[in-house]
């Protein structure tokens, strides 16, 4: 039976026939998290030639012992995408997290196909938006997407480097046994006829 509290402090991570440098800084990555994120970047990138990978954080106002709040956020967030770009298809992966603070935030990386959206600035206007709507903290960070087509691997390394902080180990299980630490979409490759 797989481990899947297993932490890496290796500076790499095998997916595929790939290595991918990843950020484990000191308390290390969760694996099991990191290939689930892994596995959803590769499976968009078989329906989209080029990928836009975005990141945004989401504070709450009040502590849960649930997610409520980052599942309104996408499921907005989804129902905007689709309205807005007719995308039917796109990852994501958000982690909960909670340290200091008495209340979780949470870590988002969405990934959308490039050939619709090449520049987020609508999507972080409606993201940032949403803190009126749904009573959340909405939070950009600085370089806060990458834009790269399949075979651009030294692009896709920086946006992996930047999506394996959600697999961080230090900041997870401060939550009820029976709520989730992440959440991810199931976007399965497309196949080939």
């Amino acid at each position: 039976m797989a481990n899947y509290q297993y932490v890496s402090h290796s500076p790499v991570i095998q997916h595929g026939q790939n290595l991918w440098q990843v950020h484990v800084k000191k308390s290390g990555i969760y694996t099991m998290q990191m290939k689930s994120m892994l596995d959803q970047l590769e499976s968009v990138l078989t329906h989209y030639s080029q990928v836009l990978v975005l990141r945004f954080d989401i504070g709450i106002p009040y502590q849960t012992n649930d997610n409520r709040f980052i599942i309104a956020v996408m499921e907005s967030f989804s129902g905007f995408i689709k309205q807005r770009y007719k995308m039917p298809i796109f990852g994501y992966h958000w982690t909960r997290e909670q340290e200091r603070a008495k209340k979780q935030h949470y870590h988002v990386v969405v990934i959308l196909d490039a050939n619709k959206v090449s520049y987020p600035s609508k999507i972080n206007e409606f993201i940032l938006e949403m803190g009126n709507t749904l009573a959340v903290r909405p939070w950009i960070p600085e370089n806060c997407f990458y834009r790269f087509k399949r075979n651009e691997h030294d692009k896709k390394q920086g946006a992996i480097w930047r999506m394996s902080y959600l697999a961080k180990a230090r900041g997870k299980g401060y939550k009820p046994p029976q709520t989730k630490n992440h959440g991810s979409s199931r976007v399965k490759p497309k196949q080939i006829k």
